[in-house]
């Protein structure tokens, strides 16, 4: 038998003999004795008064007091409340006193809050020296030993002896100095027993280490038991001092490892030895209730074992003790072997009423295994160790969820392993972890071949179908045994087998060693697992009833369609996701199931996703074929509408995500059915860009416009997906003044088509009419920040309609390629002849609707064409069209100012207020 399996079998013995017989008598059996013992103490009074025999009082109830008050003599000085012990003055003779009772808290008296270190910063600061005392006796036995080694002065036996002897020696002191004047009461010798005495312990658990790290004295399992037995006597000494003695007990015996060294072969022996200083602190404070001991003992305890996985990982030593500090922590401050805790929930940390302090140690220590398993499957070497990992979060659920049937405030608790659970899922593909290795080494070793029945992936599977029907047991008793709102488990039950279902599908592949059919069926065996929980789910009736179906069918729908999404070809997928949208409405139509419309949101939602990303825009573009093109595109706007008609009047949100999916799907189909017409399908087209931003427009200008008949949720999303679009068509934009430049400079791009019915006509065109219907029906009353909008659209589409009135001009004088040199006499003429005219365009246009705006745009197109003739053709033109320039701006000018004038009079005559005066006049 080697050190190993002697460690393992002392190992067991000694948590056998603490955990599964000393601690449930002291813990459990004791109390109840002592009750018994003074109800009949209490009988024998009242006979012996020959008095009428009265029930005996129920024990006092298990209180957690903020603060305990010391009992003190007339003369006592102060003392920090909630650091010392209430303790009864001195008997005469030194005898040792009873195990203490639980103290009632004074009147009032609630859970520590946030301050609860302050009685031990508050001791701090009038005992520091105490403090310091107990470090130079810690130090002083370290510095023995060391001597001893570095001197050669005594054998390694007698060094170990000697330092067990100055513990010996220092808890001796203590405990006369206690008997005598007690631990709390005398103000001369106030901690000064639990200073020397918590000293003395952390002094023996340095001996007992070193015994076994540095000198190789006694085995692990040796060493494990001595360890064992100085926290048993720590424990008991607990219960009689006050909690000065726990605080240095438990902070020595954190340290002592780290502080004797030692090699890596012995230092598995602290995986259990860390285990037992958490149990010692848990167990004194489940009789004293100061609270802070308790967490002060899971902090030392979870800390310590942190930095040892750091230094020596040893995955059964870590998940054996997260189980057993777990265990503690939910039994031993209530001390029940099934814990019973009520009161405020342990959600109360975020919302609603502080839970109690021993809700908060049983959440500490659930989260303490939750953290050991994710350490276990980020940190493993084997598959082995992943699996221990695994199985340790399912265990933790499994207990949260059937062990802790009678204790409602810690419903809540059983998130932590199971969102433990699934972020392993991804923690172990992300990191290549062995067991994810695994399967692809088995692939690898056969090309070609599907690997018949991977364990890892049918045990993953099979876990996360065992999390849902725990989870639904627990939904039954809890709807047997009354509770209110059970929801918990049954959004447990509907979604933690999906989650993993989903998990396996996008980290793991699974379709790669099972092949898409096999796997397909595994996915839909878990919808038929959520269509049973349904049925049974109805059977128990109750008001939550539609709500809870929805769970399990939203859970089912989902996982058919993943099945689709493993089997079917694009297009048929993307079809088969269109009809799943409108099931989902009609079943919400038909049975009042509201997650079933959530259900149809996430299906709007992943064929969005399909159609820009994957298979995407390049498929439709590039890789389809008509018909799969239209099936796909025009099957979900066929839904979507279909959907938004089926919708129910309340589902607001619903038809607002249908609407918007319609409105852009519809733009993606009419931008891609374009592109597809193209020559080659090149898309780096002026026309295409133009015809793109127009489309993007249009989408982003529908969800403004439906914006303020919305609710607040759904404008939101409105804004967002207007955002988007809108986004779109910038990107188009962008497109199009580079592909504008590219042509312009070398010729990249050609005019094709007619003039005025060519290419620039349809990159412009649609564009222009998108940004002034935008204008004219974005600033329609009721819609005052739509308004502020409109300037910059009504100014977009007259730079949209001057750039396409500038390229036509060009075009018409050169021809299809626009990079020749130029202009010539023409030309400019012909610009200046182009503004003159929108300028009277615009002047014209004034008249019917009186507005001011338009005959200032006017009179600053006519200032524009001024300073054209004088700045540029004055320059550029010669001979006869100089002079025609310059004589046609004259009476051109002359014109306009005469109907200017004829403006002004008109809306005199009229009431209007005229508008300032020209320049000209």
């Amino acid at each position: 038998m080697d050190d190993f399996e002697f460690f393992l079998i002392i190992f067991g013995i000694a948590y056998g003999a603490m955990v599964g017989i000393g601690l449930p008598v002291l813990l459990f059996l004791v109390p109840a004795l002592r009750g018994r013992v003074r109800r009949l103490e209490e009988e024998i009074a009242a006979l012996k008064a020959a008095a009428p025999r009265a029930d005996a009082p129920a024990p006092a109830p298990v209180l957690w007091p903020d603060t305990i008050a010391a009992t003190e003599e007339p003369a006592a000085a102060p003392v920090a409340p909630g650091l010392i012990a209430a303790e009864a003055p001195a008997p005469e003779r030194p005898l040792p006193p009873p195990l203490p009772q639980s103290v009632a808290p004074p009147a009032g008296a609630s859970a520590p809050g946030p301050g609860a270190l302050a009685p031990v910063a508050a001791w701090l600061r009038t005992n520091w020296t105490l403090a310091i005392a107990a470090l130079s006796l810690i130090l002083g036995g370290l510095f023995m030993v060391q001597y001893g080694v570095e001197k050669g002065l005594l054998t390694p036996p007698l060094r170990v002896l000697g330092a067990l002897a100055l513990g010996l020696g220092l808890i001796g002191g203590g405990e006369a100095i206690r008997r005598r004047t007690g631990d709390v009461v005398t103000p001369a010798t106030r901690a000064l027993p639990s200073t020397l005495s918590g000293a003395g312990a952390v002094v023996m658990f340095i001996a007992m280490a070193a015994a076994h790290a540095l000198y190789g004295l006694i085995g692990p399992g040796v060493a494990l038991a001595g360890l064992a037995l100085i926290s048993a006597a720590t424990v008991l000494l607990g219960w009689f001092y006050g909690p000065v003695l726990s605080a240095i007990g438990l902070i020595g015996a954190g340290a002592a490892p780290f502080l004797i060294g030692g090699g890596p072969d012995g230092a598995r022996l602290f995986y259990g030895y860390f285990p037992l200083v958490g149990l010692a602190g848990l167990a004194i404070d489940s009789f004293r209730r100061w609270g802070w001991v308790s967490a002060l003992a899971l902090a030392v305890a979870s800390f310590g074992l942190v930095l040892l996985w750091g230094s020596v990982p040893f995955t059964p030593g870590l998940a054996g003790a997260a189980l057993v500090l777990a265990f503690a922590a939910l039994t031993f401050p209530e001390r029940h072997l099934t814990p019973r805790h009520t009161g405020a929930p342990v959600t109360g940390l975020f919302r609603g009423p502080r839970p109690e302090v021993p809700t908060l140690i049983a959440a500490a220590g659930a989260a303490i295994a939750t953290i050991a398993g994710l350490m276990i499957v980020a940190g493993a070497t084997s598959p082995a160790e992943s699996g221990i990992g695994f199985a340790l979060l399912v265990v933790l659920f499994a207990a949260a969820s059937l062990w802790l049937h009678r204790a409602p405030a810690l419903d809540a608790l059983a998130a932590l392993p199971a969102l433990g659970f699934l972020l392993a899922l991804i923690i172990e593909p992300m990191r290549a972890g062995p067991l994810f290795e695994g399967l692809f080494a088995a692939l690898n070793a056969a090309p070609g071949a599907e690997i018949p029945l991977p364990p890892t992936l049918w045990a993953l599977a099979l876990a996360g179908a065992a999390l849902s029907a725990l989870a639904f047991a627990r939904l039954r008793y809890a709807r047997a045994s009354g509770e209110a709102d059970p929801m918990f488990w049954a959004f447990g039950a509907a979604k933690l087998g999906t989650a993993t279902i989903f998990a396996l599908e996008f980290f793991w592949a699974p379709g790669l060693f099972l092949g898409p059919g096999p796997w397909s069926l595994v996915v839909i065996a878990m919808a038929a697992l959520m269509v049973l929980f349904a049925e049974r789910r109805a059977r128990m009736g109750g008001e939550a009833l539609p709500r809870d179906l929805g769970l399990f069918a939203a859970a089912a729908v989902l996982l058919i369609a993943l099945a689709f999404f493993i089997l079917l070809t694009k297009a048929a997928l993307t079809l088969g996701l269109a009809l799943l949208v409108v099931l989902a409405t009609l079943t919400d139509r038909r049975f009042r199931l509201p997650l079933m419309g959530w259900v149809a949101q996430l299906g709007v939602a992943v064929i969005g996703y399909r159609l820009l990303a994957d298979p995407g825009f390049d498929w439709s573009l590039y890789g389809a074929s008509w018909p799969a093109f239209g099936l796909s595109h025009l099957g979900p706007i066929a839904a979507f509408e279909a959907a938004r008609r089926l919708a129910r009047p309340e589902r607001a949100g619903l038809r607002a995500v249908l609407e918007s999916a319609l409105m852009t799907t519809v733009a993606l189909f009419v931008t891609l059915t374009i592109a597809r017409l193209i020559p080659d399908r090149d898309t780096h087209t002026h026309w295409f860009a133009g015809l793109s931003a127009a489309i993007w427009c249009g989408a982003a200008f529908g969800q403004i416009w439906r914006m303020p008949t919305s609710g607040r949720a759904v404008r939101w999303l409105r804004g967002v997906i207007a955002g988007l679009s809108g986004l779109a068509a910038l990107g188009a934009l962008g497109a199009l003044a580079g592909d504008l430049v590219d042509m312009l400079d070398w010729g990249a791009d050609l005019v094709l088509g007619p003039p005025l019915l060519d290419s620039l006509a349809l990159a412009f065109w649609p564009l222009a009419a998108t940004l002034a219907a935008g204008a004219v029906f974005l600033g329609a009353p009721g819609r005052p920040r739509a308004r502020l909008l409109r300037p910059g659209l009504a100014a977009g589409a007259g730079l949209a309609t001057l750039i396409w009135g500038w390229l036509e001009i060009r075009r018409l004088w050169r021809g299809t390629d626009l990079s020749l040199p130029g202009p010539s006499d023409g030309e400019l003429y012909s610009y200046t002849i182009a503004l003159l005219a929108a300028a009277l365009a615009l002047l014209v246009a004034a008249v019917p609707r009186r507005s001011l705006t338009l005959r200032r745009i006017a009179m600053t197109g006519v200032a524009l064409t001024i300073a054209k003739v004088f700045l540029i053709d004055m320059a550029g033109l010669s001979g006869l069209t100089r002079v025609a320039s310059f004589v046609g701006l004259g009476l051109a000018l002359t014109g306009l100012a005469w109907l200017n004038r004829q403006i002004d009079a008109h809306w005199r005559a009229t009431g209007a207020e005229p508008p300032p005066p020209l320049p000209e006049d």
